[in-house]
């Protein structure tokens, strides 16, 4: 399914030969004609929309564009506060409750010239019921979640770039089944205020998008207005950075997940590492590589690390909404509250000190390795919508906190399936040229 990537179009407003506007009117008429069956949409903005498409219409006339990314339709994942639409989590605690103001990472877009188009769907407050949103490859299967709407959008061609959150698997996996690209930045690089938390210590604000250039100037843009929480952490330059690799070893990280993969979705990972090492990368696994083997070790039962953090962390503010009428929540959400009850202060601090462990452990193959792959999902989108999706393979860098990609490399019964590809923590821009590398030789 072809994606719809911003450059050409952005390269047809700089010749002239299109508008801002023009671009606007037709991603709202490929909505109209998709969402009858994708319902990617929680809400659209189109009268604030058209106004932004006029204003940057004007900007590229005058030969003055803002950014890369002006006159770019975006959408926002709906545990996102904006200014021009209700942010309901897909939940009847916020239905219809308006902020009347943009998260930091709206605002940004908009100050960079990018034209939100509207709300996507989540799950209930990013980890609870599924929202109704379906695979644009085939309607009976899952797009994934948490971020479902946002990965829909970018895979049926209809946005170029869309927010998403990950805490534990929820950029990454559906942009693994839905065939897009997926940026989990390193954990505080991207601002998230104005977002419905989850957890503090997994949180991550990150990108959707029909390429690797897209992605990045998403990232890119909200960076460069909001700064991130951590001095090493920054996104300097406007492009993707060069494609490059400085030890040509990559490690390959068989971690939790491998067990549940059918045997056609590892037959396509092995061809791609074949691939891989013919085009001269050393992928070393932990029967060759003390450190791979060291930290497979480390990270085995990650997933339920990942799960104990979230437990500790979701209370405030669910526990509020769970005293005022418990059920407006979902039998899931209600059930992790009532196993974090029991988590103490200092059995969360041993949690999160395991955490650091795992950072820092990780962190001692820098100087070896480019980073790590491994799967993005256990396979194709599988079908039904309540599910969305195993989470096992994500859930390690969530913990670990580095940056990550989906890129959508593999194929499986006509299916989209994604390469994960792991860096080190405040190492983004250099995994984005890794990536780059990966994708120019193996796309």
């Amino acid at each position: 399914m072809p994606l719809n990537t911003f450059a050409p179009i952005r390269n047809q407003f700089l010749a002239g030969k299109s508008t801002p506007r023009d671009h606007f009117e037709a991603t709202l008429a490929a909505i109209e004609a998709l969402e009858p069956t994708l319902h990617a949409f929680a809400a659209l903005t189109a009268t604030s929309g058209r106004r932004a498409a006029d204003e940057s219409t004007k900007r590229y006339q005058a030969g003055k564009p803002l950014s890369p990314l002006d006159g770019c339709p975006v959408g926002i994942k709906d545990i996102i506060e904006t200014v021009d639409a209700p942010t309901q989590m897909n939940s009847p605690v916020f239905a219809g409750w308006e902020s009347h103001r943009d998260a930091p990472s709206v605002l940004a877009l908009r100050k960079a010239g990018a034209l939100v188009v509207g709300k996507t769907h989540t799950t209930e407050f990013a980890i609870g019921r599924s929202a109704p949103t379906t695979n644009p490859y085939d309607t009976a299967r899952t797009p994934g979640g948490s971020s479902s709407g946002s990965a829909a959008a970018v895979g049926a061609g209809v946005l170029a770039l869309a927010l998403g959150t990950q805490t534990a698997g929820s950029i990454l996996r559906p942009a693994s089944y839905c065939g897009a690209y997926g940026f989990k930045p390193s954990h505080g690089l991207l601002p998230v205020g104005g977002i419905h938390p989850l957890s503090r210590s997994l949180d991550t604000l990150g990108t959707i998008a029909a390429s690797l250039e897209d992605a990045w100037q998403g990232a890119r843009q909200i960076w460069r207005w909001t700064g991130s929480d951590d001095w090493r952490l920054g996104l300097a330059d406007d492009a993707v950075p060069e494609a490059a690799l400085q030890h040509h070893r990559i490690g390959w990280l068989r971690t939790d997940g491998w067990e549940r993969l059918d045997d056609a979705s590892e037959q396509a990972f092995h061809l791609l590492v074949s691939k891989l090492r013919a085009a001269g990368v050393e992928v070393v696994d932990a029967h060759a590589h003390a450190g791979v083997e060291r930290i497979e070790g480390l990270l085995k039962d990650v997933a339920d690390l990942n799960t104990q953090i979230v437990q500790a962390e979701i209370r405030y503010p669910m526990s509020v909404y769970y005293e005022r009428d418990r059920s407006q929540l979902s039998e899931r959400i209600q059930s992790m509250l009532q196993a974090g009850a029991s988590i103490s202060g200092e059995q969360r601090a041993a949690l999160l000190k395991r955490q650091q462990m795992l950072r820092s452990e990780v962190d001692t193959l820098r100087a070896e390795l480019d980073g790590f792959i491994t799967m993005a999902s256990t396979g194709p989108a599988p079908v039904g919508l309540d599910n969305t999706g195993d989470r096992t393979f994500l859930s390690p860098w969530s913990v670990v906190g580095g940056p990550a990609f989906s890129l959508p490399l593999m194929e499986v019964d006509n299916l989209p399936v994604g390469l994960q590809l792991m860096g080190f923590y405040a190492n983004d821009a250099d995994l984005a040229a890794v990536a780059a590398w990966i994708a120019d030789h193996l796309a």
